[in-house]
């Protein structure tokens, strides 16, 4: 899947930090608030987004507080400044420059996992139209094409309704445990994880990849033939050599190539990209 732009006269710029804002956010948080709003964006323009449903977070660099969307404003309208700044506990902290709280959803399913993944200080939860399709007819993902080599080892989450009880949060930190960095929420959508934002929207783009395989190849509503499945050698193999090529930094490269096609098209991300 490439990335589609579409032109626009006026588009409302991403990085929206005035030096007043970054005086009080710092040169940290004021970064990660151009990358995770330049993340929300990218979703959109890859069709991943679901009206105002969804989240992405991120932690702000040397503390426990995170970064959030403000429930209300459609991914295309996320701004850097925009972006509410919460405690695990949900407080908010800063609430950003609109009119907007964050959804209680979005804090219960990402506190759980930023509280018992130290590893994880990006996460991704989407309900694109192939995840959800695969989310809800599939009960164990195999790898069967080469994308799933960057999701391995996928792990599972049962549905128990709209989350909200904040005694929801131990399973589901039960259920993603290291070293996995892909969950699939089943009858929900896809969460990923990563070291950094990049990583994570790297991460979803390869499940979201991998579950369009599923649905293109009909293997939704039949299982792979085991003549298809890649086997535990070449998995371990590929990942290997994914790492080599790429290593600490995986996904950045990436990122900063959408980073600068938005940057061309007049959305100005902030992004201190190559």
């Amino acid at each position: 899947m490439s990335l589609r732009l579409p032109w626009s006269r006026n588009p409302l710029k991403i990085n929206d930090i005035t030096s007043s804002l970054k005086k009080v956010w710092g040169t940290q948080e004021s970064e990660a608030r151009c990358k995770l709003a330049t993340a929300y964006r990218l979703t959109h323009f890859f069709g991943w987004d679901d009206l105002i449903y969804g989240h992405l977070t991120l932690k702000v660099p040397g503390t426990q507080h995170i970064l959030i969307n403000p429930f209300g404003l459609h991914y295309n309208e996320i701004t850097a400044s925009s972006l509410v700044k919460i405690d695990l506990a949900g407080n908010v902290i800063d609430k950003g420059t609109s009119n907007f709280s964050f959804q209680r959803t979005g804090y219960v399913i990402h506190s759980a996992i930023h509280e018992s993944r130290s590893d994880l200080n990006a996460l991704m939860h989407i309900h694109s139209r192939a995840g959800v399709g695969v989310a809800c007819s599939v009960d164990k993902m195999v790898p069967m094409c080469q994308h799933s080599v960057f999701i391995e080892p996928v792990s599972y989450h049962p549905f128990r309704g709209i989350v909200t009880q904040e005694s929801e949060k131990i399973e589901l930190a039960e259920n993603f445990l290291a070293p996995s960095k892909c969950l699939l929420m089943k009858n929900h959508g896809l969460l990923t994880g990563g070291a950094t934002i990049e990583e994570a929207f790297s991460r979803m783009y390869n499940f979201h990849t991998v579950c369009q395989a599923y649905v293109d190849a009909g293997y939704t509503h039949r299982p792979v033939p085991p003549e298809k499945i890649l086997s535990e050698d070449i998995i371990e193999m590929s990942v290997k050599a994914a790492a080599s090529m790429d290593g600490e930094h995986f996904g950045m490269m990436d990122f900063a190539a959408l980073a600068r096609q938005l940057d061309s098209a007049g959305y100005e991300t902030g992004y201190a990209h190559p």
